[in-house]
Formats: structure tokens, C-alpha cells, sequence
């Protein structure tokens, strides 16, 4: 059962990381990368999954040890 931490298709995504894509009746889980400020996608089925964090990430760009960086080539 979705908790807290769980996300239905179609909802923003608040945090950038690797979810959890699961199934009510918990068979083919799977993990997926979802970006911050998108949409989680639609499941095939169109009911029946939710979306759960498993480890949230920053993306390079933002992360303040990395900014004001040039790419070294």
C-alpha cells in the first residue's frame, strides 16, 4: 500500500532520484530514474502502480561544489 513516500502516475516530481515503480500486487517491481519538476509517468496499465523514493540524487548543475566549474577538456 502506498505510504508518505509514495507517488501516483502523474503527480510532479519534488525530488530528482531512483523510484521504485510498484505494483499493487507487488509483482514486476522495477526502478526508474524521475527528474525533479516532470511528471511521473503514466504505467501501462493506467492504474494499480505507484512511484516510491529509494535514493534521491541532486543533478551535477546544481550541486554547489560544483558550480562555478569549467568543463576541463
Amino acid at each position: 500500500m502506498a505510504g508518505d513516500n509514495s507517488y501516483e502516475p502523474g503527480e510532479i516530481v519534488k525530488v530528482s532520484g531512483i523510484y521504485a515503480v510498484v505494483h499493487d500486487d507487488g509483482k514486476d517491481t522495477f526502478e526508474v530514474t524521475c527528474v525533479e519538476g516532470e511528471h511521473f509517468p503514466p504505467t501501462r496499465s493506467g492504474k494499480g502502480a505507484h512511484f516510491e523514493l529509494k535514493y534521491g540524487a541532486r543533478h551535477a548543475h546544481t550541486h554547489e561544489a560544483l558550480q562555478g566549474t569549467e568543463a576541463r577538456g
